[in-house]
């Protein structure tokens, strides 16, 4: 609770009459601040860097589409002062990832995309001059990366999916602004429940002498996510900043088979890898 809404609290006069003349703003902005039922779409610009340890890194100008739909478990208010709430998110971002690498060189303008699904229950705790709405879920996050093609000092690359499902848990901090705006401040982090990466060594054959190379998937156990996004919230329209970040851990080892002018067993992992986005987001709702 914010130091303005204790002070308040302790200048409540003791009379009957005071209290209710006093708990009538702040019940009409509670009102204001609950979550509705409704509809999101966004667009959004991003600048996306992912990065492994030996100085490798792929970064990108992404540009982002999204939708979220809630619904508000209840009636308008005050029946709706329970609060609780669903909420179903929809993510994808693309845009061409410029690869490099001290070791293997460069490779630029290739495809890079990605798309994120989420389901979400959270609940509405009103304090007056501000709203508080934690929320925990469950969330699913695809990768795609191509990086086919000669690089600088004539490497070969190959296509990568990375796949992530989650538990995200986050809230939401509402603040009533003049002119019936709003601040919205959203802290999430996602604890990675599972991870997998499938890495298409295939794509090698025809170069270097590799005549055969079997594909890898190999499981990720180790991870997590942060999210930071704040908005300005004008009726239908809302703008602002977003951060999203992931560090996951090394994979587990995975065995496949190369042949090079004979046939070679091989460990390989996924090395422990950082991706951070940051941008800015509009929002038409409806």
């Amino acid at each position: 609770m914010t130091n303005r809404s204790t002070a308040l609290l302790k200048a409540l006069p003791l009379t009957a009459l005071a209290c209710c003349l006093t708990a009538l703003p702040a019940l009409a902005q509670a009102a204001d601040l609950a979550t509705k039922t409704g509809n999101e779409l966004g667009v959004s610009v991003s600048g996306y860097k992912y990065t492994e340890p030996g100085n490798m890194s792929i970064k990108a100008t992404k540009i982002g589409f999204d939708y979220s739909g809630t619904y508000a478990i209840g009636s308008e208010w005050p029946n709706h002062s329970k609060g609780w709430f669903v909420r179903g998110d929809l993510r994808y971002a693309t845009g061409k990832g410029d690869y490099d690498s001290g070791a293997s060189g460069s490779l630029n303008a290739r495809p890079d995309w990605y798309y994120e699904v989420r389901g979400l229950l959270g609940k509405d705790f009103h304090f007056g001059d501000y709203t508080l709405s934690p929320y925990a879920g469950l969330g699913y996050r695809y990768l795609y990366n191509d990086l086919r093609g000669a690089t600088s000092t004539g490497a070969r690359g190959y296509r990568r999916e990375s796949n992530y499902t989650t538990l995200p848990i986050g809230v939401i901090h509402k603040m009533g602004l003049a002119n019936q705006a709003q601040l919205l401040t959203t802290v999430e982090y996602s604890y990675l429940i599972r991870g997998q990466q499938d890495s298409t060594f295939s794509d090698l054959v025809g170069f270097s002498g590799v005549v055969a190379a079997q594909d890898a998937r190999t499981p990720q156990r180790h991870g997590y996510g942060l999210r930071l996004g704040m908005s300005y919230q004008v009726a239908q329209w809302s703008v602002g900043p977003f951060v999203h970040y992931w560090n996951i851990g090394v994979s587990d080892t995975a065995l496949v088979t190369r042949a090079v002018f004979g046939s070679v067993t091989l460990p390989v992992v996924e090395p422990a890898n950082k991706t951070t986005e940051y941008g800015i987001r509009g929002v038409y709702r409806f």
